[in-house]
């Protein structure tokens, strides 16, 4: 099947769906000029919004302000943020919420009917907006209600974009697979927007959903799409300890509401390391953690919720509370929580502009795809839904302008070219290699294990979705390896003992 389209989504989660929703509010969508083809890896359910825990951050309180929000933001991103970039969404974030509202989000609110904004981790004031601890489910299920009533949209679900071209009148040949049917659809598109989500995939354990191959990372490379920060990868403090490479996440906001980490011997540790005890920033928590997991004999810590006030759990922790039971046989109100840090966001990506544009022309990146500049070295907690809906809006201008009018269907069905190689053995060295403390030997050391995978592997004789991704997981692992090894200094959540 040969199409063309005036634009590709690639993804459904709250980036993709929120370009999509902007798109179809403008003039040139109303009218019919505007063909958009949405294509989705898995379910459109499927997306690492959809497990979101905490929230969107935005102002809101009367004694809170965007000075505030930004300091915070450039506080915790270690001050590689880019300022402009920052004030630009952080000023947008209260009309994105009520963009969001108007497409059917339930945030709480209190019995006075006042929104109940929260505080998370980094944050001066309350201004976590959520629904329960399902902010990312509440938000994912209203943007595709919304959705499902628009015209002039085709769906490609369980499909996976594996391989794009730019041809010679700037336009795109993409090529899908439909992962159910096993066979392949040829697009043409005069824009192409990636919003693939994390590259969890890259890690043993992660909080990422299992489609989060860094797929979006590995097609903007082979088009020639700058890469910048890779090695900014934030991990989540509070990952719940047991097997499995998908890790349940306990939401920041659990410490906002009052619950205490605690070692081996049930004390309360991080009064050593940080003025700002629970609630320092991603990165001080999660190295505080992994110091205190050396000096003893288990392999987790604890997180005490048990002094929080049991309406407060089953009002806003209804799911934590619902999961640890289910997944440990723990009650969250009387039992200690087990914790690890885990891989969960990726701070870098490709490289954008403020209004979502890669060094390719007509190549978007929206959401954690991308890296825009607002993170800096580390995100602060419930900024990463904010920069998604922020930069889908900020799209559409440049999305809309200078649509091609030679969307010539392509012959090319040439497939791409794949290595047989293991994604478990590359999961294992980048764990070991590129955690949460680094070193320049196990940098090199995981560098020259890679390339030697890639060096000696074999083609693959028939394409299948599981090479595909193993070839994405290898090379963005590579172009992860070399980013941290060109990092001079330690900032945010890159550290590495050997430049201190």
């Amino acid at each position: 099947m040969k199409q063309s389209y005036d634009i590709v989504i690639v993804g459904s989660g709250i980036g993709g769906l929120s370009t999509l929703l902007y798109l179809s509010e403008t003039p040139i969508f109303k009218e019919g000029k505007l063909s958009i083809c949405l294509v989705v890896k898995g379910a459109l359910n499927e997306t690492n919004t959809n497990w979101a825990q905490g929230g969107i951050a935005a102002v809101k309180a009367l004694d809170d302000n965007f000075e505030k929000h930004i300091n915070d933001t450039l506080i915790a991103g270690a001050y590689a943020n880019d300022k402009a970039i920052v004030e630009k969404v952080i000023q947008s974030a209260p009309d994105l919420i009520e963009d969001l509202i108007e497409w059917g989000t339930q945030f709480d609110k209190k019995n006075n009917g006042e929104f109940d904004l929260a505080k998370e981790g980094g944050h001066s004031d309350a201004r976590i907006w959520h629904k329960e601890d399902q902010t990312g489910k509440d938000i994912q299920s209203s943007l595709i209600n919304k959705i499902k009533g628009l015209k002039n949209i085709d769906l490609f679900d369980n499909s996976t974009l594996i391989n794009a071209e730019k041809l010679e009148n700037n336009t795109f040949s993409i090529q899908l697979f439909d992962n159910k049917n096993n066979f392949f659809n040829n697009v043409i598109c005069s824009k192409l927007v990636l919003a693939t989500g994390g590259i969890g995939g890259l890690f043993e354990k992660s909080t990422n959903q299992e489609i989060a191959t860094s797929d979006g990372v590995f097609i903007a490379n082979k088009l020639g799409a700058t890469i910048e920060n890779l090695s900014f990868i934030q991990f989540h403090p509070t990952g719940l300890f047991e097997e499995g490479s998908i890790s349940f996440l306990i939401s920041e906001a659990l410490r906002g509401s009052g619950a205490i980490l605690k070692n081996e011997q049930k004390e309360a540790f991080m009064y050593k390391y940080d003025d700002r005890l629970d609630l320092a920033p991603r990165d001080v928590v999660s190295r505080a953690i992994i110091d205190e997991i050396k000096t003893q004999k288990l392999p987790h810590v604890y997180l005490d919720a048990t002094k929080i006030d049991p309406l407060i759990i089953d009002k806003h922790y209804p799911h934590i509370k619902k999961e640890c039971f289910l997944r440990l046989g723990i009650n969250i109100q009387n039992d200690f929580i087990p914790v690890i840090p885990v891989q969960h966001y990726s701070c870098g990506g490709i490289k954008v502009n403020e209004f979502g544009e890669t060094s390719v022309s007509g190549l978007f990146a929206i959401g954690e795809v991308a890296s825009t500049g607002l993170h800096g070295a580390n995100r602060l907690a419930s900024n990463s839904l904010l920069e998604a809906i922020a930069f889908a809006k900020f799209s559409i201008p440049s999305l809309t302008a200078n649509l091609s009018n030679d969307l010539v269907t392509s012959d090319n069905d040439k497939l791409l070219k794949l290595l047989k190689v293991d994604k478990n053995v590359i999961q294992k060295i980048i764990s070991s290699n590129a955690g949460i403390v680094k070193s320049n030997e196990g940098l090199k050391n995981a560098l020259e294990q890679l390339l030697e995978i890639k060096s000696t592997a074999v083609e693959s004789d028939k394409f299948n979705l599981t090479d595909f991704e193993s070839n994405c997981i290898l090379e963005t692992s590579i172009l992860l390896i070399q980013d941290a090894l060109n990092q001079k200094e330690n900032k945010g959540v890159y550290f590495n003992i050997d430049l201190v």
